[in-house]
């Protein structure tokens, strides 16, 4: 068999020397190589050894493409750098919180002061935001700022205090005079900062400052001042709502000395009269009383009429001192300062009789007469007492003396 020319797969067209097989190549390999190159039809296929495998050009390397990365990296990756919870990015429409400071309002100025200091005095004042209402030296201007300061035209006043009383003490003590809605009172000095400072609380001045009169010294005190104003407005509205609370107050405790008070008010003088009456040691008692009605129950309506009857002639019972409530729609409640359980019970007998003189009321064929029973409670000069020790003490001895039939009972 001779061997027959061919080429390798992957190279270029020619011949090549039957040189080009290996010499270790099995002859049915050669064989089956011949037969296919000269196109016999029997083939025989045998498998190549590990050892021979085609020299083929590797192919060129592919690039790949990075798979697109997920929703959340994508995100992420164009978000701007993170915040501080506090500051969220502008982006995500949240509202900072942040500390906003009262506006300073430009405060209206007058000066006094020596000649040498007034004009520095005011261009100080006014570089820093401030309005010069009056500047005044000597005697006579002296009486024009007080007479600004009077008209409530001036918000702070500086004044340059001399070593002796004079016109200065005499703006001070105008400003004063104006308390509450008077202006800050501004102290000008030389020398020592602390004998200054004595000398200004001295005068009765609210701040001091120190000459000569600059931005740097001026722009502080100025800004003080501005403060304390504010203040002075937020105490000044502070007071108003309270003095408006405190007439409402009034409005619900009832003008009358003589008429039912609200539970609210009665407790809070109850407890203030326990802790004289402990302080100073002496007596102090309650009554309790309620409207008794005899069986059947009345027909609707009678027991308010007989109520409201019992309860006005309690009040014109009662003496000037004492103070009385109704606890719900049948009992009411006397407070008794500087009193003794027989005087309290004393007066609890004459109240029971003030309602039995009144006029019966008569509805359906049948008399409804008024009557009330009664019952006292306190202690001894100086013993701890307390509202709920009382009240439990009267109701103890007003349902005894429901049960028994009487019309009054003492609780000692």
């Amino acid at each position: 068999m001779s061997r027959a020319k061919t080429r390798r797969p992957g190279t270029k067209s020619g011949r090549r020397a039957p040189t080009d097989f290996p010499d270790d190549l099995p002859s049915a390999a050669i064989a089956a190589l011949d037969d296919l190159l000269t196109g016999g039809t029997e083939r025989v296929e045998a498998p190549a050894p590990a050892a021979i495998e085609p020299d083929l050009p590797e192919p060129p390397p592919v690039a790949r493409r990075a798979p697109p990365p997920p929703p959340a990296a994508k995100k992420s990756a164009r978000a701007p750098a993170r915040r501080p919870p506090s500051a969220p990015p502008a982006e995500e429409g949240l509202v900072v919180d942040e500390t906003v400071l009262p506006e300073v309002p430009a405060l209206r100025f007058a000066v006094f002061e020596d000649t040498a200091h007034v004009t520095t005095a005011q261009h100080a004042i006014a570089s820093v935001g401030h309005t010069i209402a009056i500047a005044e030296t000597g005697a006579d201007g002296s009486q024009r700022v007080i007479d600004a300061i009077r008209r409530g035209a001036i918000d702070a006043v500086l004044v340059g205090l001399p070593s002796s009383p004079g016109p200065a003490t005499a703006i001070v003590d105008a400003a004063l005079a104006l308390e509450p809605r008077r202006p800050v009172v501004i102290a000008a000095a030389a020398g020592d900062a602390a004998t200054a400072t004595k000398r200004a609380i001295a005068a009765g001045a609210d701040l001091v400052t120190m000459r000569p009169h600059d931005v740097g010294r001026i722009a502080p005190i100025a800004l003080a001042a501005a403060r304390l104003q504010l203040e002075r407005a937020a105490v000044m509205s502070a007071r108003g709502s309270e003095q408006v609370l405190r007439a409402r107050l009034d409005e619900i405790a009832d003008g009358d000395p003589r008429g039912l008070q609200p539970m609210e008010v009665f407790q809070r003088v109850l407890e203030l009269e326990i802790r004289r009456a402990r302080r100073y040691e002496y007596p102090l008692s309650v009554a309790l009383f309620a409207v008794e009605i005899a069986p059947p129950p009345p027909p609707p309506g009678i027991r308010g009429i007989l109520r409201a009857r019992a309860g006005n002639a309690l009040i014109h019972t009662i003496r000037d001192i004492d103070l009385a409530t109704q606890l719900d729609h049948e009992r009411f409640l006397v407070l008794l300062p500087y009193t003794d359980l027989a005087g309290a019970a004393g007066l609890g007998r004459r109240v029971i009789s003030a309602v039995g003189a009144l006029e019966p009321v008569v509805s359906a064929g049948r008399s409804f007469p008024p009557r009330v029973v009664g019952a006292v409670a306190g202690g001894s000069p100086g013993a701890a007492q307390s509202f709920a020790k009382l009240m439990k003490d009267a109701t103890r001895a007003l349902e005894q003396a429901r049960r028994d039939g009487a019309e009054l009972a003492v609780q000692p």
